[in-house]
């Protein structure tokens, strides 16, 4: 892969920047070349604002990419795609990230194409990357589709087909890897590399990584430092020692060509004391934020583990708002693993990022409780959580349909009061992701009277002033009408207690066996499970045709002439259609996209009358906000 090459206005050029791993290994002497005719070129001027966007090398390189990219974008559609990317991870002066603009920024307007939004599509689709749900099928068919058609294709192509198909078709996996070494593009080792050693051919898999990182592939060279430590220490002591020695060796050297991954390698071995490193939090701390500077979330996430771990130094140590937004980083860069998202929505309901309260709960709180509520496997539960002035909480089984008198014995009162809304109540809803519904307490209307203690739980949530006593106990009330309903779902209710517990300092705490029998409740832990449940959802409450949709996805086949009466008899936020294309020799050749243009606006009509609309170009969202891409659910054959 060439890494001096002359400034043209075409797409050999461009093709150089269309990976972030082509863009950082330019060498210094083009990057210098970039940089000096940036000022007149305006694809120089893209050129070296993708380069520092990617690289970061100094404290103001963003703000010079972010001025650069703006610049060009008018005559570069590439580097209209890479200011939205920078955009969407707040990689920019202001630190907010505006998924809207990168959105409106990755729009295709006639007669401009951006080479570069397409491979950040693909990439979208087989990571799930940028909101974009993982759709590894679909990008094969797309891919294989292309290659079939122009098989001198940039060799990209190839080793994206590669990633797509790792996990679904290893062997035609290995064969696009093959074909981009085979053509002479180094880029195709680390992927085949991988793909051999997931494969248990760790032989094969380390001699390609070797080969690779002999032939200028710099990433090559660290492919080792996430080597298992089981089986490094299965090693000789004298193999261990000289495969640490390479490891760290190579990890150096990949990070001198700003290889972020690299950084996060190195940092995550200093962690965890493994590959014979030795534990050393403060020299973690150095190579990830390096990675973090270069836009990776795993570096983003580490840090605020090391940083919460209580075992720095106070001068390295940052403040709680400062770790805040170390997660909300690695969450904007993909880290959407349950750990990060729930940290985010503790620290939201905290009010620890008033900043990015609007980014939070228009994007971060939905991922939260989507990943949140894969964990429910269980049938929807129902049930009242209550908290008790010393600081215990036990959740009470409840029926649908809630009866006040009955809990309020349980809470040892004659009736109770509700508090409809409070800052708290209000923060507790939206990480909830709760729609026509909101959090609500219940309290005893005669705890002054009674002079019951004071419930700290219940004082803090009310955050008025006023001191709330006696037990007091959470459900869900109605936006309209104000009807009770208890809390539903067991996962849902778990993490109500878990923000609660964040929000109020650590106050809640499990109950002991004598306070169990004190309140006369079941030592069963909490939710009864029904085995016979059947949802009876309340139409005014959940007005949405599609939020209980529980119906199986169906896969249904008809020719294209029959279109319109199989759009009646599907759902495509969850089905899928497989339309016939006609015998005709003007059919052949024809694109998906070609044949989607003419009946998009039916497609679009469906859509929205299940709950779904459209958000930008082929994608969709379902009506629990989950981004689809249209051709994943109606193909042609």
């Amino acid at each position: 892969m060439e890494t001096i090459f002359p400034i043209t206005h075409d797409r050999p050029f461009l093709r150089h920047f269309l990976t972030r791993f082509r863009v950082i290994s330019l060498s210094p002497e083009m990057v210098e070349s970039l940089r000096l005719h940036s000022g007149t070129d305006r694809y120089a001027a893209y050129g070296y604002g993708r380069w520092l966007s990617c690289v970061n090398p100094e404290k103001d390189s963003l703000d010079k990419a972010d001025v650069l990219l703006l610049d060009a974008m008018n005559e570069v559609p590439d580097a209209k795609t890479a200011l939205a990317l920078m955009h969407y991870d707040g990689r920019v002066a202001s630190g907010k990230a505006e998924p809207g603009l990168y959105a409106f920024l990755m729009q295709e307007k006639p007669g401009e194409w951006s080479e570069l939004r397409q491979v950040v599509g693909l990439e979208n689709a087989i990571f799930g990357e940028h909101g974009i749900k993982k759709d590894t099928a679909l990008v094969a068919d797309i891919l294989r589709k292309q290659i079939q058609k122009h098989p001198d294709v940039d060799t990209l192509y190839y080793e994206l087909l590669g990633w797509a198909l790792m996990d679904d078709d290893p062997e035609a996996a290995e064969e696009a890897y093959r074909t981009v070494i085979g053509r002479g593009d180094e880029e195709g080792y680390l992927g085949l590399a991988y793909l051999l050693r997931k494969r248990d051919r760790t032989d094969e898999a380390n001699a390609v990584a070797a080969e690779g990182a002999r032939k200028g592939d710099f990433r090559c060279r660290r492919f080792w430092a996430v080597m298992e430590q089981e089986t490094f220490e299965k090693l000789s002591p004298e193999r261990q020692e000289a495969l640490h020695k390479e490891i760290s060796e190579g990890q150096d050297y990949a990070i001198t060509h700003h290889d972020r991954f690299a950084c996060y390698c190195k940092g995550c071995n200093y962690y965890l004391g493994v590959l014979g490193f030795k534990q050393d939090y403060i020299k973690a701390l150095e190579p990830l934020r390096r990675g973090l500077e270069m836009g990776d979330g795993r570096c983003a996430g580490l840090l605020a583990i090391i940083q919460e771990s209580g075992e720095l130094p106070a001068a390295l140590q940052m403040s709680p708002a400062e770790i805040a937004f170390l997660r909300l980083q690695a969450i904007r860069m993909g880290e959407h693993d349950l750990d990060n998202l729930t940290s985010l929505a503790k620290d939201y309901v905290c009010g620890l990022l008033p900043e990015h309260e609007e980014e939070i709960e228009d994007h971060h709180l939905k991922t939260f409780m989507d990943v949140a509520l894969e964990a429910d496997e269980g049938p929807d539960a129902t049930g009242v959580l209550s908290v008790y002035p010393e600081g215990f909480y036990y959740v009470w089984d409840a029926d649908e349909r809630l009866d006040l008198d009955n809990l309020a014995v349980k809470m040892g009162a004659r009736g109770v009061d509700v508090v409809h809304f409070s800052p708290l109540l209000t923060r507790l809803t939206k990480a909830l992701n709760l729609e026509h519904c909101h959090v609500a307490m219940l309290v005893d209307k005669d705890a002054y009277a009674k002079d019951l203690p004071d419930n700290m739980t219940g004082t803090l949530v009310y955050g008025q002033g006023a001191e709330m006593r006696g037990p007091v106990a959470f459900v869900f009330e109605t936006d309209k009408g104000y009807e009770l309903q208890p809390l539903k779902g067991l996962q849902r209710t778990f993490m109500l207690l878990e923000l609660l517990r964040a929000a109020t300092g650590g106050l809640l705490r499990q109950p002991t066996d004598e306070e169990i029998e004190r309140i006369g409740a079941p030592n069963v832990g909490g939710f009864e499970e029904y085995d016979d449940y059947e949802e009876d959802v309340d139409e005014e409450l959940f007005d949405d045709p599609d939020i209980f949709d529980d119906a199986a996805p169906k896969e249904i086949t008809v020719p294209l002439s029959e279109l319109d009466e199989a759009l009646g008899k599907v759902n495509l936020c969850r089905d899928t259609l497989l339309l016939v294309l006609p015998d005709d020799p003007r059919y052949e050749f024809v694109d998906t996209e070609d044949l989607l243009y003419p009946i998009k606006d039916k497609l679009e009509a469906n859509i929205e009358a299940h709950g779904g609309y459209m958000i930008d170009g082929w994608q969709f969202v379902d009506s629990r906000q989950t981004p689809i891409d249209i051709r994943s659910r109606v193909r042609f054959k």
